[in-house]
């Protein structure tokens, strides 16, 4: 895979978020005045001071549209711009700094439903700095816009900085907060820059976040929960689609945690953003709870300064039914993507993992999944690894370019099937060798494809036994250390357990060690046969199992060719 060429892309990518977003890349005003003049015509409320703008919020009416001009921005507010009736509609002139609270205001912009429940609510191309500098250290939560108890609300086009408390994580300042009890939100094309605290958090319900430009924050990007009084309450039904996030180094760029998503249903799907810069991972299910029906689709994220975390990280307590399909994930000081204790009926697939420090995918004590058609490169350690996880297909992978093994499976009893995998360029380390390393038991391993890479193609290692072994390929010499007794070998190429030109003595007799014991007796054929068969007599070790065979043959001093096979 070639390079990409990071700056340009992502740089190309933020500009047309831009203007897609209507924001210019260097006045910040709106590229089109349309907008405003057909606001005007038809606004019940004009607005061209601080008195008007306040006085305006204070009275408001159900179906008023109001138009906050450029005239005398920045309009410095002396406490929140509250919505608490219907179908509002409020409309700035895409003014960067259109409202800046005043010292002392301790406010943050607007709030809506924060004393009633309200609908059918438009806040668009408003632009608010939250004048950290000059608010009190006690206040908190000066958000830029909330949407508190209300439903059918659109959070279009708008600027979003400076938020207070700045740079404090969980009663910091948010860009855009959705809390809750609130209902069929649409939250587009905003761009929030240098925020307090988060970019966007969403604890509501039916709740669609796209094209958003999210830069510069403190903790997550885009956080699909609402931290409140240490509990994360979770958001349901939930789009996270489009985005565009970067540099925000104390948190992911999207994530959930906390409690259970279960209560009253719903669904959440990350799919088609595209992450950049300092942050931790691209996404974070973590933080104690349980979430489910998770679905993680298509996004591209890069790690521009190495930190110790994953792409994308599922180490929440308990999580089922989530699905991380085609993302691209490059450069992460950690795994690409990591799958803890707790996860469930799970979904790894057609990823493209490249250039990790760490493991290209780690599914770690946990049960029912797939790791299926996943591209893994440049990893600084292990390409898939299985550790304590129970019955996970791993089909279908290309892994290239590992410092130690291709896939590792460990942890007892654990009942996975490998098969149809593609392996090369292992084992760069030293001391990490082979292209499968198996150290559990029950497994199928089968129609794996393992090339030369100056170790062994399939190893059976401490911990390994009662696994299956069928029709494996390599152009590894000598490619199959396989030792366990209980373990099935059949129809690889080259084969294993052939021995081909073996010397028959003066009196007719050959004895041939196997290249493992067999628990039951294997089944023996032959090219060769030195004349033909007279007598086979097995050798068995102290636990009984078959290790060697002694032939007698009718030619003596000739050549036989032996192949065993297990039953």
């Amino acid at each position: 895979m070639p390079d990409i060429p990071r700056r340009r892309v992502l740089g190309g990518t933020a500009g047309l978020a831009f203007a897609l977003t209507g924001w210019g890349a260097d006045d910040g005003r709106a590229t089109d005045t349309r907008d405003e003049r057909r606001t005007r015509a038809v606004a019940d409320s004009v607005v061209t001071t601080t008195d008007e703008l306040e006085s305006t919020f204070e009275n408001l009416s159900p179906g008023e549209t109001i138009l906050i001009t450029a005239k005398n921005a920045p309009y410095r507010t002396t406490g929140w711009l509250d919505i608490d009736v219907d179908d509002v509609t409020v409309v700035g002139p895409g003014v960067r700094t259109l409202i800046k609270p005043a010292a002392d205001a301790n406010a943050g912009g607007f709030r809506v439903g924060h004393h009633r429940h309200c609908s059918n609510v438009t806040i668009r191309g408003i632009g608010f700095d939250g004048n950290p500098d000059e608010q009190s250290v006690f206040t908190k939560l000066c958000h830029g816009i909330v949407v508190k108890d209300a439903e059918t609300v659109t959070v279009a086009r708008n600027y979003v900085t400076r938020t207070h408390p700045y740079r404090e994580h969980g009663t910091g300042g948010s860009g855009i907060s959705v809390e809750p009890a609130s209902r069929n939100v649409r939250i587009v094309g905003n761009r929030i820059h240098d925020i307090g605290d988060r970019g966007i958090q969403v604890g509501g319900t039916r709740v669609v976040v796209s094209g958003n430009v999210l830069t510069n924050g403190l903790d997550r990007s885009i956080s699909c929960d609402v931290w409140r009084k240490g509990r994360h309450r979770q958001g349901k039904n939930v789009a996270v689609v489009g985005n565009v996030m970067g540099n925000n180094p104390e948190g992911s760029l999207v994530g959930i945690g906390g409690d259970d998503l279960t209560d009253g249903g719903g669904y959440v799907v990350i799919a088609d953003n595209l992450g950049f810069g300092h942050h931790k991972s691209f996404c974070h299910l973590g933080f104690g709870g349980t979430v489910r029906d998770v679905r993680i689709d298509g996004n591209v994220s890069v790690q521009e300064r190495r930190d110790d975390f994953s792409g994308i990280s599922l180490d929440i307590d308990r999580a089922d039914h989530i699905t991380a399909v085609d993302n691209d994930l490059y450069g992460y000081g950690g795994r690409g993507i990591n799958v803890a204790d707790g996860i469930s009926d799970f979904v790894v697939a057609r990823n493209r993992i490249r250039n990790v420090a760490s493991d290209g995918i780690r599914i770690a004590g946990s049960e029912d999944g797939l790791v299926a058609r996943n591209t893994i490169s440049d990893t600084g350690r292990t390409g898939i690894i299985l550790e304590n996880a129970r019955f996970v297909t791993v089909e279908g992978n290309r892994l290239r370019d590992l410092e130690r093994v291709g896939i590792l499976s460990a942890g007892g009893e654990t009942n996975h099937e490998i098969s149809d995998n593609h392996v090369r360029g292992f084992a760069a380390g030293e001391g990490h060798e082979a292209g499968l390393l198996i150290r559990s038991t029950g497994n199928i391993v089968r129609r794996n494809r393992i090339y030369r890479s100056g170790a062994p193609a399939i190893v059976e290692g401490d911990g390994g036994t009662d696994n299956c072994y069928d029709g494996n390929w390599s152009d590894v010499r000598n490619p199959w250390h396989i030792g366990s007794a209980k373990s099935m070998v059949r129809d690889h190429t080259p084969a294993f357990d052939v021995h081909r030109g073996v010397s028959v003595d003066e009196s007719g007799r050959a004895t041939v060690k196997f290249e493992k014991p067999y628990a039951h007796r294997p089944k023996l054929s032959f090219g060769r046969v030195g004349g033909g068969i007279r007598g086979v007599t097995y050798r068995t070790t102290a636990d009984g199992h078959f290790d060697a065979v002694r032939l007698t043959v009718n030619e003596p001093n000739s050549k036989l060719d032996l192949f065993v096979e297990s039953v």
